[in-house]
C-alpha cells in the first residue's frame, strides 16, 4: 500500500472559504453523506467565518444542518454533502480507487490531503485526476508495509457508532456539546435530562449505553496503541 501527502491550490468551495479566512484552520471529515467541519481561528473572533460559511453553503444550495460554537474562536459545522468529481477532492480520490484519509485540512487557502493507494498506478491516477482541477504539490510519499497499514488507517464511523440508537447518539452528542465531559463538568445529568424533556434515569440510561458501545468499539484500537507504546 502506498501513501502520498498532497497540497492542493484550487477554487473548490471549502478552499475558497479558507482563502477568505486564511487565519482559520479547517478540518473536514466527509463520508459522502455529510461534511463535518471543525474550524479554529488563530486569534480573531469566529463570527465572520461563520457568516462566510453560511453564505458559501447557500451558494452551493447545501443544507447547513448544524453549527455549534465551542468558544468564540472555534466551531463545528455539519453540512449535507454535495460532493462530486467536479467540486470535491475526496470524490476524485475515491473515484481513482484510492482512500482519502480524514481529516482533510484547509489552511491559508490551501487544501492538504493524505491518501492511500493500493498500487502505484492508482496513486498516479489520483494525482493526475486532481491535476485536472487543481495545482498539485506532492509533499510526501511512502510505502506502508502490511504490518503497519492497520494502525495508519482511520476508524470507520460504522465501527465507532454504528450500533448506537438515535436516542443514544442524541444523548452522547448533547453530553459533549453541553460540557458534560469537560473538566470540570459544565452541566449535570439532571440539567441535560430536563432539556431533553425526559426523566433523569431514562436519559442516563441512553447516555451510559452509548458510552459503553463507544468504549467497546475503540477497545481493540486502544489496545493496539497501548501495546505499541510499550514496545521498546
Amino acid at each position: 500500500m502506498y501513501q502520498v501527502t498532497l497540497r492542493l491550490d484550487h477554487d473548490l468551495p471549502f478552499s475558497n472559504v479558507s482563502k477568505a479566512f486564511p487565519e482559520v484552520e479547517i478540518l473536514r471529515w466527509c463520508n459522502r453523506e455529510v461534511d463535518i467541519l471543525e474550524a479554529e481561528s488563530g486569534g480573531v473572533s469566529i463570527d465572520s467565518f461563520e457568516a462566510g460559511l453560511r453564505e458559501a453553503a447557500k451558494r452551493l444550495s447545501a443544507d447547513l444542518i448544524h453549527i455549534h460554537r465551542y468558544s468564540n474562536k472555534a466551531l463545528e459545522a455539519v453540512i449535507k454533502c454535495r460532493c462530486a468529481a467536479s467540486n470535491s477532492s475526496v470524490a476524485i480520490v475515491e473515484a481513482s480507487n484510492c482512500i482519502p484519509i480524514m481529516p482533510v485540512v484547509y489552511s491559508g487557502g490551501l487544501e492538504h490531503v493524505k491518501l492511500f493507494a493500493f498500487t502505484k498506478e492508482d496513486q498516479k491516477a489520483a494525482i493526475e485526476n486532481l491535476e485536472a482541477i487543481s495545482s498539485v504539490t506532492v509533499e510526501g510519499r511512502g510505502r506502508l508495509e502490511s504490518h503497519s497499514a492497520r494502525p495508519a488507517m482511520t476508524i470507520s464511523i460504522d465501527d465507532l457508532i454504528g450500533t448506537l440508537t438515535t436516542k443514544q447518539l442524541k444523548a452522547l452528542v448533547e453530553g459533549i456539546e453541553m460540557g458534560y465531559y469537560s473538566m470540570p463538568k459544565k452541566v449535570t445529568l439532571e440539567e441535560m435530562a430536563s432539556r431533553a424533556r425526559m426523566p433523569r434515569s431514562t436519559f442516563e440510561e441512553h447516555l451510559r449505553k452509548a458510552e459503553v458501545k463507544v468504549m467497546r468499539a475503540i477497545r481493540p484500537y486502544a489496545r493496539m496503541g497501548y501495546l505499541s507504546s510499550r514496545s521498546p
